[in-house]
């Protein structure tokens, strides 16, 4: 018999392999470009454990809300920092090069046009020691306070089925 698809003479008997959809008997140098329907595999599936098998579902743990414990930065933080900035004597360069940050971004939050990460935020307040965040209290984080204004899960009624 002939290799399908070198035209080779087949020596013992050709591999079975399935190439772009199509099924070809093929010498054991042509096998490797598809995939070989013949082999053989021992164990055909997965095998659970009877005792594992029928485990009970965890308990959910208690959830805790993240958006609560998570500090706030206050209005005014664009304020802040150049005012700090300027009490130090500093340029926005001089500044960016004390915490290795562009100068633009410096002028781009005193102008309040971005607010500044977690993580850049954390250096000025460090650099300059002011402190720009504020942490909600109980009462404020209830009432929907906290510079967002009146949402509509403060004022809407949901009446349950």
């Amino acid at each position: 018999m002939q290799c399908e698809i070198c035209g080779a003479e087949v020596s013992g008997s050709p591999k079975r392999v399935v190439i772009d959809g199509s099924e070809l008997q093929v010498c054991n140098t042509c096998a490797r470009f598809g995939e070989v329907l013949d082999k053989f595999s021992p164990v055909p599936r997965k095998v659970i454990p009877q005792e594992r098998a029928f485990r009970a579902a965890p308990k959910p743990r208690p959830r805790r809300d993240e958006f609560r414990e998570m500090p706030e930065i206050v209005p005014e933080y664009g304020r802040i920092v150049k005012e700090a900035r300027e009490g130090m004597e500093l340029t926005p360069e001089e500044l960016g090069l004390k915490i290795k940050e562009k100068a633009s971004l410096i002028r781009k939050i005193e102008r309040h046009e971005i607010v500044p990460e977690d993580s850049v935020r954390i250096k000025l307040e460090r650099e300059l020691n002011v402190k720009l965040t504020d942490k909600l209290s109980d009462e404020d984080w209830k009432a929907g306070k906290g510079g967002r204004g009146v949402t509509l899960g403060d004022i809407a009624f949901i009446k349950k089925r």
